[in-house]
């Protein structure tokens, strides 16, 4: 075929997976308009959250201690004798909330620590072995919203960590500004 007679036809394409996709974003609208009153007060989240550089996995979420909210985040990465696990938890205080009829919203500050181990091999063959140790105090906020009638959190935070880094029998203190991001669906 040449190529005058597939730019209909690429065009057509274009036109039906566009409007297919607009279908599905108005579906998933409507169906968080019409939950109206969805209850957006549960007390475990469940999703992905990480931070800069080298933190980050699955976490957990319990909140019916409000304005007191606790985490917890881990992984578990086995690739042939490479590993990488990390595990970490945090204690936030909600400093302001709204709670509103369609969402709500929290700034907060939370005190967190983790653990990761990390072992690979590099270029040169050589075996690479660090164990990490960090905490921090940081500044973030919350927004829960009804997407589908499931809660769900998208949450930012920055602030500053502290610890150390024992790289192949060498220790090394850290410290640094740290970004994290965290989505959540509570039930």
């Amino acid at each position: 075929m040449s190529d005058s007679k597939q730019d209909p036809i690429r065009n057509f394409k274009l036109i039906i997976n566009s409007a297919l996709f607009c279908i599905l974003i108005s579906l998933i609208m409507s169906s968080s308009v019409q939950a109206k009153t969805a209850d957006l007060t549960r007390e475990f989240g469940i999703g992905a959250h990480g931070a800069t550089p080298s933190f980050g996995g699955i976490s957990l979420r319990y909140n019916s201690l409000s304005p007191v909210y606790l985490q917890a985040v881990g992984r578990f990465y086995l690739v042939d004798e490479n590993t990488d696990h990390m595990f970490g938890g945090g204690i936030s205080y909600a400093i302001y909330e709204y709670k509103g009829k369609w969402n709500h919203a929290r700034l907060y500050f939370s005190f967190e620590g983790g653990w990761r181990f990390y072992r690979d091999t590099d270029y040169l063959e050589q075996r690479i072995e660090a164990t990490t140790f960090a905490g921090g105090i940081s500044f973030g906020g919350e927004l829960i919203f009804p997407l589908g009638g499931i809660p769900l959190g998208i949450n930012m935070s920055i602030g500053q960590g502290f610890g150390t880094e024992i790289f192949n029998s060498v220790n090394k203190n850290l410290a640094g500004v740290y970004i994290g991001a965290g989505i959540h669906a509570y039930f």
